[in-house]
């Protein structure tokens, strides 16, 4: 599997096991559905992806919002460790599905895998759509099947 497929398959790992681990993680006494959410999210992102397309001591930037898990940092793993990769989304020919905007050959940064219902962007079921940010740090989001993930070293 190359890069591109592997994160692919992220959200594909988000489709099939969400309805299993969000019971799991609701309502906890010590933190926030949201930050169990996104804890779990980073975990698994480090342990399947990272660790699948990059070498031992080489890192992504956290998934989405990261973990709140340490405190100090956004990972769960390698907690003081900083990104030395980061991944951009390139975008052949898409819609950006929160402006209606037609977009052709232009890259963007990721964030996370979202669904979309009712013209806004959900952390729920099914992660079939593509956060990212341009040049402006406005969010846009596409549909999985029109994006391009590509690696690139931190510099």
């Amino acid at each position: 599997m190359n890069a591109n497929e592997i994160i692919k398959s992220f959200s594909d790992f988000l489709n099939a096991s969400w309805n299993y681990v969000i019971p799991l993680l609701s309502e906890r006494t010590y933190t926030s559905n949201e930050d169990s959410i996104n804890d779990w999210m980073q975990a698994n992102w480090e342990l399947l992806v990272e660790r699948k397309i990059l070498p031992l001591n080489e890192y992504l930037e956290v998934y989405g919002d990261g973990a709140d898990f340490n405190g100090i940092s956004s990972r769960i793993t390698d907690i003081n460790i900083a990104a030395t990769h980061y991944l951009s989304v390139f975008i052949h020919h898409g819609t950006d599905l929160l402006t209606n905007e037609k977009i052709n050959n232009s890259i963007f940064s990721f964030e996370k895998f979202v669904g979309f219902r009712a013209g806004f962007y959900t952390v729920a079921p099914p992660f079939k759509y593509v956060l990212v940010l341009d040049n402006n740090n406005m969010e846009r989001v596409f549909r999985i099947e029109n994006t391009h993930f590509e690696l690139h070293k931190i510099i």
